[in-house]
């Protein structure tokens, strides 16, 4: 078997795109009945400071749907709407955590060391950076050694600072004789190639995790093994107390190594976070989207069933947020293994878009623009509080 050579064995992805698709408006004004004319005047009064909605996502989110109200379009964000909420709420100023907690060796080691149950690191690559007890590759070369020689497969690698699946990879298994890597999207490539992709993407580190087993039930409903984790977004409104404001869970494509969205044929659903009821399946953007109650490739149906340890979820998702209250608001990546919720990652700067899609609502709803509210006013107290 030779090694396949064509694409990077690392996922990557593209831009996204900024200008007005004269196409996508076309394809709106086909298919929903809304006039370029309109499209573009709604584009213009919905790019405000506070929500900064593009023509990109005014199309991807379907704000431009005549089912809404203008109220109801005015309260879509865009990616950077999103950015500035986050910042509204979690200023750089009280939450002295950020940073920190994005980065996924020291949120894992943190979260290890406080005995709340994570992501199992085998070895970490960096050329600078200390990583304590861990063992640590410090060249091509320990790199190649250690997934020879050492690894325990599957394996999963990310960079430290891992933003939106870029740089990861799942690996199965390794060819000694051959020199090749089995991926988890059932991809061979060359070894040598593997790891000098490795090191490119290692600017704040590089980390080799152990593949969390998932949760019999989600291995039906997603139809394949690759982790589908939850989204899971709480704030602190009201006496250092955290809660859960939404989450979302996310289904890979087939044959993907990661479950982010912006990959073509990727599914999502809203979770119901009083009982962990899933909502329809949603899949694609724009004119293309299409609400589902089963799996659109296996047919197992999702819509309405429960999410196994969803209670304990929530409740991992709290609890490591009290381990940081002075951030107003934080994203929680969780998977759901045979034995329960495991944290995965945290996002200082979560994007809320994931919501928007998985309920075709807004993000500046009635109800949670009140919790935001309750937010600022407690981070107020805290300005106050700190003052002398």
């Amino acid at each position: 078997m030779q090694a396949q050579t064509l694409g990077a064995a690392l996922v990557g992805k593209l831009d996204r795109p900024s200008a007005i698709d004269c196409r996508m408006i076309e394809a709106v004004a086909r298919t929903s009945g809304v006039s370029p004319l309109r499209q573009f005047a709604e584009i213009l009064g919905l790019n405000r400071h506070d929500t900064a909605l593009g023509p990109y996502e005014y199309h991807r989110y379907q704000v431009y749907r005549p089912d809404l109200s203008w109220t109801e379009k005015r309260s879509f964000v865009g990616r950077k709407g999103s950015t500035r909420l986050n910042l509204r709420l979690a200023p750089p100023g009280l939450s002295q955590m950020r940073g920190f907690l994005s980065d996924k060796l020291a949120f894992t080691g943190l979260m290890t060391h406080l005995g709340l149950p994570t992501t199992r690191v085998q070895a970490a690559f960096g050329t600078g950076r200390s990583f304590g007890a861990l063992k640590t590759l410090r060249c091509e070369a320990d790199i190649e050694r250690f997934l020879t020689n050492e690894a325990r497969f599957p394996l999963f690698g990310k960079p430290a600072q891992l933003q939106a699946g870029l740089g990861a990879v799942w690996i199965d298994t390794i060819d000694r004789r051959l020199g090749t890597a089995r991926l988890g999207n059932g991809r061979t490539v060359g070894l040598r190639r593997l790891v000098s992709e490795i090191a490119g993407h290692a600017t704040g580190g590089y980390l080799f995790q152990d593949v969390v087993d998932q949760h019999s039930d989600l291995v039906e409903m997603s139809g394949g093994r690759t982790l589908s984790t939850l989204r899971i977004v709480t704030v602190v409104a009201e006496a250092d107390q955290p809660q859960v404001l939404y989450a979302v869970w996310r289904l890979p494509p087939p044959d993907a190594m990661i479950d982010d969205f912006w990959q073509d044929q990727s599914l999502m659903a809203n979770v119901d976070i009083a009982s962990g009821q899933l909502g329809h399946l949603r899949q694609g953007k724009g004119p293309e989207t299409e609400w589902r109650t089963s799996h659109p490739v296996h047919g197992t149906p999702v819509t309405g069933r429960n999410l196994p340890f969803w209670n304990e979820a929530a409740a991992l998702a709290v609890s490591a947020h009290a381990v940081v209250p002075a951030s107003g608001i934080l994203g929680w990546g969780i998977a759901i293994g045979p034995e329960g919720p495991v944290l995965i990652e945290c996002n200082e700067n979560t994007s809320h878009g994931i919501y928007q899609l998985a309920t075709g609502r807004g993000l500046l709803n009635a109800t949670f623009s009140a919790a935001f509210d309750k937010v600022d006013a407690r981070n107020a107290r805290m300005r106050a509080a700190r003052k002398p």
